[in-house]
């Protein structure tokens, strides 16, 4: 009979604890546009190699961002430290870096990203960024791909790009 009672007791701690750790994440999704100044704070360090390959190590550029969700339209404030290697002979690039999508009164994401520049007709970057939320937005986690391009305007870039993506909440 004791045998018996340890594997039950196993047994109905399971049933006990499994719902909690197998619960799925909710899903929000959402889009946003995104509107920032190519190294608006700096431009960081930069350099050309001889072979033709553009570097900036560093860039810091700040935007905004108009978030849309069920949760609501939200504004905010975008701050990204990046850096990029483009070969100006193929206009095929590869950029990563981190950033900080604020909203103020509410909280914050802060994350990474790494994306692709390709240069043809125009200025065409595209990537996917991974997030943590803090205040308002603590534990959930920031999932999205980019897609826009860069204008010049007068004498500085715009990046102009939409995000499609995903809010996990492990809340359920």
């Amino acid at each position: 009979m004791k045998r018996a009672l340890i594997p039950v007791t196993t047994l109905l701690m399971l049933f006990v604890v499994t719902p909690v750790i197998a619960a799925p994440a909710a899903k929000i999704p959402f889009t946003s546009e995104v509107n920032i100044g190519f190294g608006s704070v700096s431009l960081g360090k930069e350099w050309t190699t001889e072979e033709g390959i553009y570097h900036f190590k560093g860039a810091i550029s700040e935007g905004t961002a108009e978030i849309h969700s069920i949760l609501g339209d939200m504004s905010g404030t975008m701050m990204m430290v990046h850096d990029l290697a483009l070969d100006l002979n193929t206009g095929h690039g590869q950029c990563h870096g981190k950033f900080v999508l604020t909203v103020a009164g509410m909280g914050t994401f802060e994350g990474s990203e790494h994306g692709t520049h390709i240069i043809t007709d125009a200025h065409y970057i595209s990537g996917g960024l991974v997030a943590k939320g803090t205040g308002m937005f603590e534990g959930l986690k920031m999932m999205a791909l980019y897609e826009g391009e860069i204008f010049t305007v007068d004498t500085h870039q715009e990046v102009v790009a939409e995000m499609e993506g995903t809010l996990l909440s492990p809340k359920g």
